[in-house]
């Protein structure tokens, strides 16, 4: 099974500052055990001469029960300054365990052993779960603010990669802006004229062009100044083409280049695509077939 990211986070920070504790925790409290172990001892190297201690050597028996008292006061003495060590036995016999310090005193070795108390104060460990629900929560933070930054940049790319139409003419193709393997050629009279549509609609909004009457001269303008750009580019030109010929026939050339590559750019086509006539016999005629809904951001040309 798959965790989400913050189970994940707040399972391994939770871990990973429970161990950094426990060991800081443990690494303190052997240091004060330590610490104590040697302030006791050196306590009892100041008192061992007046303990009567045991010493096999001289058949000397001792007085266990006034050491025993002794340890009884020392320990009394600990357990108000709450310490970690206590003393468990002072004897010239080597003790059983490892915790123990060994005294030389008039020609004697004295060992001191000592119970020693290693447990963690546990309610301490509250600020482990307090510092990984803050981290818990900064996450949450910063993550929410990372998917709002993604999400911006992402608005930000599908803006910035808005379709546009692309009139290159140094091919005499029709292609969509980042999507060069589908491309459309136009012969040069469409091409010029569509072209001049373009132009004459930006400079000219207000003007609708129309079947049934002549084409502008402004228009007619703008489609020769291409036909001479394309000759000043390389293309073969056999003649100049009569614009106003054949007006039908050019949009169709012009529609069916443009059905090509808009079609998966149906608010793209509504722009850039003469409108078709509806309807039979001279209605047909009067609609108009230029651009009135194109921008500057719609369309680039190249070569230009």
């Amino acid at each position: 099974m798959k965790l989400k990211p913050i189970y994940a986070y707040t399972l391994f920070v939770f871990i990973s500052l429970l161990t950094i504790f426990y060991l800081g925790q443990n690494s303190k409290i052997q240091g004060i055990i330590e610490l104590e172990k040697a302030q006791i001892s050196k306590r009892v190297s100041l008192d061992v001469n007046s303990l009567p201690l045991a010493e096999p050597l001289f058949n000397y028996a001792g007085n266990q029960q006034e050491v025993d008292l002794y340890i009884e006061r020392l320990n009394k003495q600990l357990s108000d300054l709450y310490a970690r060590v206590t003393v468990n036995a002072i004897s010239t016999s080597t003790p059983i365990g490892n915790s123990f310090t060994e005294l030389q005193a008039n020609y004697k070795t004295v060992y001191v052993s000592f119970t020693e108390n290693n447990t963690h104060i546990l309610s301490t460990y509250i600020v482990t779960l307090l510092i990984t629900l803050f981290n818990v929560w900064l996450y949450r933070k910063v993550f929410a603010k990372h998917v709002e930054n993604k999400a911006k940049r992402t608005i930000s790319t599908e803006v910035s990669i808005k379709p546009k139409l692309i009139i290159d003419l140094y091919t005499k193709t029709l292609l969509i802006d980042g999507r060069e393997e589908q491309q459309s050629q136009l012969a040069n009279k469409p091409l010029c004229f569509y072209l001049a549509m373009i132009e004459f609609s930006q400079v000219y909004p207000n003007i609708n062009l129309h079947l049934n009457k002549d084409v502008p001269v402004e228009l007619l303008e703008i489609a020769e100044k291409y036909f001479h750009r394309l000759a000043v580019l390389g293309h073969t030109v056999r003649k100049r083409p009569n614009f106003s010929n054949s007006l039908e026939k050019t949009l169709s050339e012009i529609r069916a280049s443009l059905d090509e590559i808009l079609r998966e750019f149906p608010d793209l086509k509504v722009k850039l695509y003469p409108p078709k006539a509806h309807g039979e016999g001279s209605r047909s005629k009067l609609h108009s077939y230029g651009l009135k809904q194109l921008s500057e951001n719609d369309y680039d040309i190249r070569g230009k």
